[in-house]
């Protein structure tokens, strides 16, 4: 079989239905700032675009559009309350091993083992797939993490894309 050209074929479908042509994000500048302090003094947050989500949340519909909700998790949950529900990716490897997508039992052995200052107590985790509305994850979901991890003196975090 030869090669797809996956944007090409969801523009042609798309614009057959009165869409604009697809455009990638681009980026001119970069808010990255170098990390400061060392990571034995660094409060480290997780977010995870893996679709995890309490057993007492509801979960993400894997089928949804413009799904821009998240889900707060607390770093000392029982991991067998965790669930994965996302149709983006191939989950055998997270099926067996949670912390592939959601990697919460090792950011809390990098804190018991001194390696970071600390684990922030909420762990942000997003059931990304399908998501055109880029300006409103911008203008909306962004500021609302943001207000989390400031709220909890966040250094750093670790952005895992599922």
């Amino acid at each position: 079989m030869g090669r797809i050209d996956y944007v090409d074929c969801l523009n042609q479908m798309y614009q057959s239905q009165g869409f604009p042509p697809y455009t990638w994000s681009e980026f001119t500048e970069s808010p990255w700032t170098p990390l400061e302090k060392p990571l034995k003094k660094t409060c480290l947050s997780l977010i995870s675009s893996g679709g995890v989500f309490r057993d007492d949340q509801d979960p993400f519909d894997p089928w949804a559009v413009n799904d821009l909700s998240f889900r707060e998790i607390p770093k000392d949950i029982p991991f067998e309350r965790l669930r994965l529900n996302h149709n983006y990716f191939d989950h055998r490897a997270a099926l067996e091993d949670l912390n592939c997508v959601f990697p919460l039992q090792r950011l809390q052995d990098l804190e018991d083992g001194g390696h970071i200052g600390s684990f922030a107590p909420t762990t942000i985790t997003l059931g990304m797939g399908r998501l055109y509305k880029r300006t409103a994850l911008v203008e909306e979901t962004v500021p609302e993490i943001v207000k989390i991890l400031k709220a909890q003196d966040t250094d750093a975090v670790l952005l895992v894309a599922a």
